[in-house]
């Protein structure tokens, strides 16, 4: 069994396949728990070293581009009992670094953000969609599994849409090839 997985969302992101570059794909499911289940599962097959990869929204880059993922933060609001992106009565769980070396950071939301419904949003959640470089659903279920159980985590996520969602049914696999050879350059060489 492989020391090493892709961990995904859903199948749509990846046209289904169940294995990249000789390395076994897995399918989590949509959301921080999906994605901390996920990485459990792989946990317990042995995983040292897992690579998520998937469409993200960004307000700051293009439709297309591929950012390695630096440092993941979350969308909870836990006040008054702390700030928010905190989770109450824990320490040292703010972000996630995942890369020193990348300046794009991940917002991991629990919603799908959706341009035309902005008013529902907090004005806290709102500032993370337009500061940080992208967001998703599930890296930082991820990340914090990942840190828990000691395993090596990598993230590659390729912008798929601005909030729009008919532009992420159309352009979920827009650079799923571009990935995995980036993937494959920096990571497995």
């Amino acid at each position: 069994m492989s020391a090493t997985f892709f961990i995904c969302a859903v199948p749509d992101e990846l046209d289904g396949v169940t294995e990249l570059l000789g390395i076994p794909v897995h399918y989590c499911g949509v959301g921080k728990l999906n994605a901390a289940l996920g990485i459990f599962h792989l946990h317990q097959l042995g995983a040292k070293r897992i690579i998520n990869i998937g469409s993200c929204g960004s307000l700051r880059h293009p439709l297309g581009e591929i950012l390695r993922i630096g440092k993941v933060v979350q969308d909870i609001d836990c006040t008054p009992l702390c700030d928010y992106g905190q989770t109450a009565f824990e320490t040292g769980t703010e972000y996630f670094v995942l890369d020193a070396a990348s300046p794009h950071t991940c917002f991991t939301t629990d919603y799908f953000y959706d341009q035309k419904q902005s008013r529902k949003y907090s004005p806290a959640y709102l500032q993370q969609i337009n500061t940080c470089s992208l967001f998703d659903m599930e890296l930082y279920g991820m990340a914090k599994t990942c840190n828990r159980y000691n395993i090596e985590l990598h993230a590659y996520k390729w912008v798929s849409d601005d909030g729009d969602h008919e532009k992420w049914v159309e352009n979920c696999r827009l650079s799923l090839q571009r990935t995995v050879l980036q993937i494959g350059q920096e990571l497995l060489t």
